[in-house]
């Protein structure tokens, strides 16, 4: 899907804010209501938009600590801390990634002794290295389109042969 201008305001203002009316949303970016609803519709079928949900204050939840915690694993590994990543509570987010480490994997802490336990668990299938988190300066939580997206490459593609006709 190839979103203009407005697409990207929408994208921008619901990240905000996906709480406002849609009527509040058309008016700040100055469509009516109805085709506010359709363009957000379009945007939720073409998968650009996946959901919906609230951020949490972690340490008012009473989870103060968070890590960051390397892995390594060999490829038999993967899918069984796949299956572990799901299960555990205190894991929030997982990449894979290339280089030495196979996952980079964010996990939130109530208890410096929970932290042994996670780390004990983590290290079941290969190694792991773990960082705390003393603060996240940086939190965007908004994407923003590029300043000069690429453009779509246009490919000559030859025309089909004729189809001899057929002869009534």
């Amino acid at each position: 899907m190839v979103l203009d201008k407005k697409d990207w305001q929408i994208l921008e203002a619901l990240q905000a804010d996906a709480r406002q009316s849609l009527a509040a949303l058309g008016k700040q970016i100055g469509l009516s209501q109805p085709a506010m609803s359709e363009r957000v519709r379009k945007l939720e079928d073409a998968g650009v938009i996946e959901g919906y949900g609230a951020r949490i204050n972690l340490r008012a939840v009473g989870v103060g600590l968070q890590a960051i915690i390397r892995i390594q694993t060999n490829h038999t590994g993967i899918q069984p801390y796949l299956k572990l990543f799901a299960e555990m509570p205190e894991v929030l987010e997982v990449d894979r990634v290339t280089g030495a480490d196979c996952f980079v994997v964010r996990c939130a802490i109530a208890q410096p002794e929970d932290l042994e336990r996670v780390v004990d668990t983590l290290a079941t299938y290969g190694a792991v290295t773990t960082s705390l988190v003393l603060s996240s300066p940086v939190r965007k939580g908004v994407l923003r389109p590029a300043q000069n997206p690429p453009q779509p490459r246009l490919v000559a593609v030859a025309p089909a042969p004729a189809k001899p006709r057929r002869k009534a």
